[in-house]
């Protein structure tokens, strides 16, 4: 028997830097980073220690702000070719002020559409907030039979099979 988190952890190997192929003399440098589109660690997990991995939201945290850098973009680049437009001479105030549209429009509409979505998921992810907490000590608690592939918590009288923790720290235990 072993935690849950113990047996992730013991599933989970990282490769950094340079490897020796079976049977091979030479030593091969890993794929590099923009190759694989990741950092020079590799992770590998087994089969095991993905299903009882504490599952992770499925977005970077700087991408909820994604949609204020594209408006501070659309914002400069809109400024500097007003300025442009207004250096020129023979141009209206309507001209110098819409005109820029034609180039940041497109990051205006978007920007304004990823802020929109941004607000509506931090609300969600707010709400989401408490049963996340309490689903990560559930699953602090949970341990795992290797001799009869099943994971459970202590004085619950509840097994399952590992590939329905998710479930089961969701779901059963509210």
């Amino acid at each position: 028997m072993a935690s849950v988190p113990g047996v992730v952890a013991a599933g989970t190997t990282y490769r950094i830097g340079r490897v020796r192929l079976p049977g091979d003399k030479q030593v091969h440098d890993l794929p590099t980073a923009p190759a694989l589109g990741v950092s020079k660690r590799v992770m590998s997990r087994t089969q095991l220690a993905v299903w009882l991995s504490f599952p992770s939201r499925h977005y970077t945290p700087w991408a909820r702000n994604q949609g204020y850098l594209m408006l501070l973009g659309a914002a400069l680049v809109h400024l500097v070719v007003a300025l442009v437009i207004a250096m020129g001479g023979n141009a209206s105030w309507a001209e110098v002020l819409l005109a820029p549209f034609c180039l940041t429009g497109l990051f205006w509409i978007f920007g304004t559409f990823f802020v929109v979505g941004s607000y509506g998921a931090r609300k969600r992810d707010d709400a989401e907030t408490p049963a996340r907490e309490r689903a990560i000590e559930v699953w602090h608690g949970l341990f795992y039979c290797a001799r009869d592939n099943a994971a459970f918590e202590p004085g619950v009288g509840v097994s399952f099979h590992p590939s329905e923790t998710r479930e089961y720290i969701f779901g059963f235990r509210r």
